[in-house]
């Protein structure tokens, strides 16, 4: 297992994507990477790719973003809560494989043409967010920059994501590097509404702010980000689903990444 944390460290929500289209090279490593998600979770990501020139794979909210790449992700799931704890866990796993490739990313709920994309939805599915994925601009427009300032959490203290009977620095590093990975990550809904929570020596992560279902995405998002910082600071482990689950350490390893 390949540690996400420089992934972790480069990604941000890209809103901003240049006018070109992915290689057929790239396309087919994330078709891979989706083809190995949907088999270790039981959902129905597709890789939504427009070969038409100028036709992007979904139509983003011209007002939040600036040019719409040729290449989405439809994270297509089950309706109930787990489903949309484990679209926010495996979407997220395809964001920091995708950044670590070099492409830009964004976790879209709401501010798309829903009519503009057409994914395979069975019964008892729904598609739960889509994630534009292409280069992004090396200049980011004004526009973008503000929408990115206003709604960002890299400001805000790791102490922000922590329940605890102790304070952050007095607990293990593993479970500060992970703290600090959800602080990183992105959120479905913009508002990171889960904390992780360290009582007694148990980790759990804890949705403080219900929603209309998303909230649920940032709970998968909050665990993925989680046990890819530990992972990052030689901690392997493994989280239950369900707000409020713990996290399960399987093997400590001293030392990590900066």
């Amino acid at each position: 297992m390949q540690s996400d944390w420089e992934p972790i460290r480069k990604r941000v929500s890209c809103r901003a994507y240049q006018d070109r289209p992915l290689e057929p090279a790239r396309i087919a490593q994330l078709q891979d990477k989706i083809q190995e998600l949907n088999a270790a979770s039981g959902l129905h990501f597709q890789l939504i790719v427009s070969e038409t020139a100028g036709k992007p794979a979904v139509k983003l909210l011209a007002a939040m973003f600036h040019g719409s790449p040729n290449v989405c992700a439809a994270l297509v799931g089950g309706e109930d809560c787990i489903s949309g704890e484990k679209v926010g866990y495996y979407g997220e796993k395809l964001v920091l494989y995708a950044t670590a490739l070099g492409l830009g990313t964004c976790w879209v709920a709401g501010t798309f043409d829903r009519k503009s994309i057409h994914p395979d939805i069975g019964p008892g599915e729904k598609l739960w967010d889509v994630v534009p994925i292409g280069y992004a601009l090396e200049t980011v427009p004004a526009r973008q920059k503000m929408i990115r300032k206003s709604i960002r959490s890299r400001d805000r203290k790791p102490e922000e994501f922590l329940e605890s009977d102790l304070p952050l620095a007095q607990l293990p590093m593993w479970v500060q590097k992970g703290v600090e990975a959800v602080r990183l990550g992105p959120s479905a809904v913009n508002q990171q509404p889960v904390n992780i929570r360290f009582r007694n020596g148990t980790i759990s992560a804890r949705i403080w702010k219900k929603g209309h279902g998303l909230e649920y995405n940032d709970l998968g998002i909050a665990k993925c980000q989680f046990e890819a910082g530990a992972y990052a600071y030689g901690v392997t482990g493994h989280w239950d689903f369900g707000d409020g689950a713990v996290f399960h350490v399987s093997k400590v390893v001293s030392g990590g990444e900066d």
